[in-house]
């Protein structure tokens, strides 16, 4: 149970600062029409995206890192009683696995729906794109942190049906 509330915390995490992104290369783009965006607008202007995307974005970007994050999780510690992984490469491995998966997301909407189906219209440019995957691994890295102290509690614990 451990696990899985990182693993919805992180990916909450990784949601918002997607998000952020979102809404900042929104705000940059009114500005370069002429428009000036206040610190407050543009607060006011992720605040509403997050609560907008909430009912589409936030399901899938929880759903995808809940089932990864939990799945590789445990294979890992499942291998780990039989080799012992330092916490540096455990967090190199979920921080790709955060990133590849929203890469592979990202690249399926855009392959079955094109240009008008992706899911954040940050993502269309390879900039933003590269900018949400990088919230994939911010969300990987938060969870292998968290998953990873107290290795010992947490592999007794995790391998016991937590």
């Amino acid at each position: 149970m451990r696990s899985f509330i990182i693993a919805i915390v992180a990916a909450t995490i990784g949601y918002t600062l997607s998000v952020i992104i979102n809404s900042t290369v929104s705000a940059v783009t009114l500005v370069g029409f002429g428009i000036e965006v206040s610190v407050g607008d543009r607060a006011q202007m992720a605040a509403a995206e997050w609560v907008g995307l909430a009912s589409t974005y936030l399901p899938i970007y929880l759903g995808l890192h809940a089932v990864i994050f939990l799945l590789l999780h445990r294979f890992l510690v499942i291998r780990s009683k039989s080799s012992g992984a330092n916490s540096a490469s455990r967090r190199i491995v979920f921080a790709a696995a955060g990133a590849m998966s929203l890469l592979l997301l990202y690249i399926g909407f855009d392959t079955a729906m094109g240009l008008s189906g992706v899911l954040v219209a940050s993502g269309r440019t390879l900039g933003g794109l590269v900018m949400h995957v990088a919230t994939g691994a911010v969300s990987g890295l938060i969870f292998a942190t968290f998953t990873g102290r107290s290795r010992g509690a947490a592999v007794s614990t995790d391998s016991a049906g937590g």
